[in-house]
């Protein structure tokens, strides 16, 4: 394994590693060898965004605030389980994993109107019933 870890103030580790670093947030969540996961789900994808393709280190400028900015890739998790010691993971840049994580809120939201509205139609019914 190539690299360092810090833990910064915050209690977040940082791993720094030839190239680039990044950060996990709930490390606790991770399974203990989840550096590995990650650099695996990168070199499979050959250090590209598995969604727009941009490599890993590409320098770009921000279509909102017009700065440059290194893109970092990160494994996201597609089932949203990082305690998972087998998840399934796709690499992916910044942009792609904030897009892919809104649709996934998007989809638990939507979810959760519907139970809400199946919960009020039994209600109702179950009222009408009583009467």
């Amino acid at each position: 394994m190539r690299g360092l870890v810090a833990v910064g103030w915050s209690g977040i580790e940082k791993r720094v590693w030839e190239g680039g670093c990044f950060w996990v947030k709930h490390r606790w969540l991770y399974p203990a060898n989840w550096h590995e996961l990650a650099w695996a789900c990168k070199e499979q994808a050959g250090w590209c965004c598995e969604h727009c393709g941009i490599a890993h280190g590409t320098d770009v400028v921000s279509e909102r605030t017009g700065v440059v900015y290194t893109v970092y890739l990160a494994a996201a998790h597609l089932d949203h389980d990082p305690w998972n010691p087998q998840p399934r993971l796709a690499a992916l840049c910044p942009s792609c994993h904030a897009r892919y994580d809104y649709s996934w809120r998007e989809r638990e939201r939507w979810v959760e109107l519907e139970q809400l509205r199946h919960r009020l139609w039994i209600q109702a019914h179950m009222l009408d019933s009583y009467e």
